[in-house]
């Protein structure tokens, strides 16, 4: 079966036609915690400061008692009628209670079974004919707003009305617009599939559109496949609503509430208060006895106002913390532990010292072929091209003087493209430099010496 159209989308189409088978509260009210609010008593006068409200006993509150509950006369006044004597939910005037669902009386919407009743007051009253032509003049200008709203005052006037029955409409008119009815993995929340008759926990969900293809391609795998399955659904289809059941906060599932919870008690973990202070547990930074440390003083007297690069005071061993041991009283060079912390000496490897302050004999390594004893001009390996890098193009294994490509032209400040880094092409032809003792007698340069940005580079 095809979902085309016609006229609009050229072949054949089975969406056109088709066979029709189918009390505000104040203190004197609020009964120390009764009548609704949970089991205690409004004796509170004659109750201990700080006992259970369960029982009467010192040393937990309510919700913690391990004892049965202590029954007590009741003074107070009912928030129901306002006699005194007697709990509202003891109440002799109590009204019956109604179904928030369903209107009735004798259960709550957990219990709930029937339908809806759906509130349609605020749907303009017109006759059927009208409500049907403006949701086909709002398809021809494709505004879903007034479709919708057209959809609501036809089913206010034909209140028997399904999903299935609008569909077939809409196809044998053409009226270019479609009810879907997808299939979601899950709905959030509370929320429920209802029907134009007020039936809830129906399976599909319906959407309108103005074309039978998703919008998406990730809403292919929630669409039916053909007009038929489609017709199916809207069977079992209706709109996301509020199911007005209560969630439990114990088990997280809905339609009851934590008291009548039939899972065991969750133990939820209580908020911990912890001093950002001094990182000790039990109270927070405004009560914490430790003195405050300014974080921004000196670290080297420990008095606000400058930083220990510019102290006048003598360098003080005993506020300095030492980045290879982490502890206080000396530095990473003077550790007594040693081994990590990168503190050898790059000339002879041992620790304790550096480079500039070593006794031993100056290693010499060559930049060309990585040997030690004797520099890059001393090398008698030819030239390692491998690991220079142009300056021009960027590759590796030639200089610019032998580079191939195009090399930059002057800017509109007649500056040469070598000229924003200063580095000459001698400098980048180094090939086997090393500290001091290059080639052409430059600084020290690492492996694969690239060449300072050009004005072409920017």
């Amino acid at each position: 079966m095809s979902w085309g159209q016609t006229d609009t989308h050229g072949g054949g189409d089975q969406w056109v036609g088709g066979d029709d088978t189918g009390a505000g509260y104040n203190a004197a009210d609020f009964d120390g915690g009764n009548d609704g609010f949970g089991a205690g008593d409004h004796e509170g006068a004659d109750r201990p400061r700080g006992a259970c409200y369960n029982c009467g006993e010192e040393g937990h509150n309510k919700a913690d008692c391990p004892n049965p509950r202590v029954e007590r006369e009741f003074t107070g006044e009912c928030r129901t009628c306002g006699k005194e004597g007697h709990r509202a939910v003891d109440c002799p005037d109590r009204p019956p209670q109604m179904c928030n669902n369903c209107g009735q009386e004798g259960h709550m919407v957990a219990e709930c079974q029937n339908a809806r009743v759906i509130d349609r007051s605020n749907v303009r009253d017109v006759e059927g004919v009208v409500a049907w032509d403006k949701m086909v003049e709002a398809a021809k200008i494709r505004d879903m707003d007034d479709v919708k709203e057209g959809f609501q005052e036809y089913v206010k006037a034909s209140p028997d009305l399904t999903y299935l029955d609008v569909e077939k409409g809409f196809r044998d008119q053409d009226a270019g617009i479609y009810i879907i009815a997808i299939e979601k993995p899950q709905l959030i929340g509370a929320l429920t599939n209802m029907d134009l008759q007020g039936n809830l926990g129906k399976k599909y969900t319906i959407t309108f559109r103005f074309d039978n293809k998703p919008l998406r391609e990730r809403e292919r795998q929630f669409f039916p496949k053909d007009a038929a399955e489609n017709l199916e659904r809207l069977s079992d289809a209706g709109e996301p609503v509020d199911s007005r059941k209560m969630k439990c906060s114990n088990c997280s599932e809905y339609g009851h509430i934590s008291k009548n919870c039939p899972e065991d008690k969750v133990e939820k973990e209580q908020a911990v208060v912890k001093c950002f202070h001094c990182g000790e547990e039990g109270h927070r930074v405004r009560d914490c006895p430790q003195p405050r440390v300014d974080k921004f003083a000196c670290k080297n007297c420990q008095q606000p106002g400058h930083k220990a690069s510019d102290c006048p005071e003598p360098p003080n061993p005993a506020n300095v913390d030492c980045r290879k041991c982490g502890e206080k009283g000396h530095f990473s060079r003077d550790c007594p532990q040693g081994g990590g912390g990168g503190g050898a000496c790059h000339n002879c490897g041992q620790e304790g010292h550096r480079a500039r302050d070593c006794t031993e004999e100056k290693k010499i390594i060559c930049r060309n072929c990585d040997a030690e004893g004797h520099t890059g001009r001393e090398c008698p390996k030819p030239r390692d091209y491998s690991r220079v890098k142009c300056s021009n193009c960027g590759e590796m294994g030639h200089t610019k003087v032998r580079c191939k490509q195009p090399v930059p032209t002057e800017d509109a400040d007649g500056d040469a493209g070598d000229s924003f880094g200063g580095a000459s092409e001698a400098m980048n032809d180094f090939a086997a430099g090393d500290q001091n003792t290059g080639d052409f007698g430059a600084n020290q340069m690492g492996h694969g010496y690239v060449e300072g940005p050009t004005a072409g580079d920017w």
